[in-house]
């Protein structure tokens, strides 16, 4: 096992740009990220930087389609630990779960999944958690492409989605769409929906070892409290609300959610020079100028989704975080 790290979103990505002939400087260009910071947790990358590099990927390349590309190129490898852990499980669904309970190892992502089973199939609804909604395309491609080509590596057969249901409109040229994903496709729906096989979780993996999977999933654990005890409190916080919009806990709830007391979340946020009350706030101001610049959402919807009872007390707190007003961010009233 020579590298036990799980390769970051980002150096994936600069990796597979330099073998296109682009630089991390191109690459990164608009974002504000330092090269030399990228492993610093106080530099980590935040959604809108996710989202500039991946608009940045797709100027530069001039490949609409480049989502499903670079969710082809992905290995087994690049997931470090948990690379190994998913070649030697017993089964898919062995895969799955380890990779689902360990998967902030392999860093934060603009998008999240949903999964459940209904009726006899396997659904995977694709969240836009940060209304990100220009790269939308991007991820999508990225995510089922991705998934074809881990699951299809892991078993050595072919990982068939059955149906595509994406809520944006048909692009010009579906070609690419119906060599890489071979299923029917539905554009312009409510949802984002990838619909598997379930019977395929059980699919053995070619290369399992029950005695090497218990291994690395020790290794994972033990890689995960490391990680764990060295995170910035503040961030996992921001982290947490920001994968969890419209979702805005007290001070006493947080604390539950992270499994210490008041005191002890107040004392240790406190150390890091920051208060539970500016990490709300700037996490608000944040997404509010996503929300604003990013979708059609009216000044009363992104109010409620960051916890405002009324649309004049959300205009105030946005006033006096930027000292602008919501039209001068948006260019018109809501």
């Amino acid at each position: 096992m020579r590298d036990l790290k799980p390769k970051s979103k980002i150096d994936f990505y600069l990796e597979r740009m330099q073998r296109r002939g682009f630089t991390a400087e191109q690459v990164l260009e608009g974002t504000g990220l330092r090269i030399d910071r990228l492993d610093d947790p106080h530099g980590r990358p935040k959604p809108p930087q996710y989202r500039q590099i991946i608009l940045n990927m797709l100027s530069l390349t001039g490949d609409p389609n480049l989502g499903i590309c670079l969710g082809q190129e992905f290995k087994i490898s690049d997931l470090g630990i948990l690379g190994y852990a998913a070649l030697s499980a017993p089964t898919l669904k062995a895969s799955r779960e380890l990779y689902d309970r360990y998967r902030d190892l392999n860093e934060q992502h603009v998008f999240a999944s949903r999964n459940y089973i209904a009726n006899g199939r396997w659904f995977s609804e694709i969240q836009d958690v940060h209304r990100l909604t220009d790269v939308l395309r991007f991820g999508i491609e990225e995510f089922v492409s991705q998934t074809i080509e881990l699951a299809s590596s892991l078993t050595n057969r072919p990982f068939p989605v059955l149906e595509l249901h994406l809520t944006y409109p048909q692009p010009a040229d579906v070609s690419r769409y119906i060599r890489r994903f071979n299923c029917p496709i539905y554009f312009n729906q409510p949802r984002n929906v990838v619909v598997f096989d379930i019977n395929r979780l059980q699919d053995p993996i070619s290369l399992a070892n029950d005695e090497v999977f218990k291994l690395c999933a020790r290794n994972c654990e033990l890689l995960a409290a490391k990680n764990r005890d060295k995170t910035v409190l503040a961030e996992s916080i921001r982290n947490y609300l920001m994968n969890n919009p419209g979702n805005f806990p007290t001070l006493d709830e947080m604390a539950r959610q992270l499994k210490m007391g008041a005191r002890t979340l107040r004392r240790r946020l406190v150390e890091e020079g920051m208060s539970y009350q500016q990490i709300l706030d700037q996490t608000r101001q944040d997404l509010a100028v996503q929300y604003l610049k990013h979708t059609t959402l009216t000044p009363k919807e992104i109010g409620f989704l960051l916890g405002y009872s009324s649309v004049s007390n959300f205009r105030r707190a946005f006033k006096g975080w930027t000292g602008r007003t919501l039209s001068d961010m948006r260019g018109l009233e809501g």
